[in-house]
């Protein structure tokens, strides 16, 4: 691998060195000598730096490469939660709708029921309160219609035939 940089480094070299063969100067062999130390002296005091740097690049590019993909991941398990929560709810809800609509109907019919008893009842309590009304204002009539007999001259009875007609209505 050194050898690779080496031979790169001396590729400029050889394409100047013929520039300067054709104006009949020979210095080609001090001045690629000269270049060769000064590209070793570079290397040995760089390589290390500029290899732990770019080494130091590529693993904080992995490490946000790593950071990133956890991410992605962590959005995606979310993103899978909340769908997953959103038919839960969705299904909830249709629930929800159908228990309510039972509700009402299962409440309309008890108010139904009720209403009716309701009404029932209040027939049987209006019914009863006739009867009595008929019986009292039957008791005012024939009190009256006594009141009326046994005050004037119109009916004379005697105790006997008074006492035969109560026997025959306690019979």
């Amino acid at each position: 691998m050194k050898f690779r940089y080496l031979l790169l480094m001396l590729l400029p070299a050889l394409a100047f060195a013929s520039e300067a063969a054709a104006e009949g100067g020979t210095d080609i062999v001090p001045r690629t000598i000269n270049f060769l130390i000064f590209a070793a002296i570079i290397y040995y005091l760089i390589a290390d730096k500029i290899k732990a740097f770019f080494h130091g690049r590529t693993n904080s590019i992995a490490n946000r490469l790593t950071e990133i993909q956890d991410k992605l991941n962590s959005v995606r398990e979310s993103k899978e939660e909340a769908v997953k929560e959103a038919e839960e709810a969705k299904t909830k809800a249709v629930d929800l709708v159908e228990t309510a609509k039972k509700e009402a109907v299962l409440l309309a019919e008890k108010i139904e029921k009720d209403a009716e008893s309701e009404i029932a009842h209040l027939k049987h309590a209006f019914e009863e309160r006739m009867q009595i009304e008929e019986k009292k204002m039957t008791r005012e009539v024939v009190s009256e219609v006594i009141d009326e007999i046994f005050q004037g001259d119109k009916l004379k009875l005697s105790n006997e035939d008074f006492i035969k007609i109560i026997k025959k209505k306690v019979a």
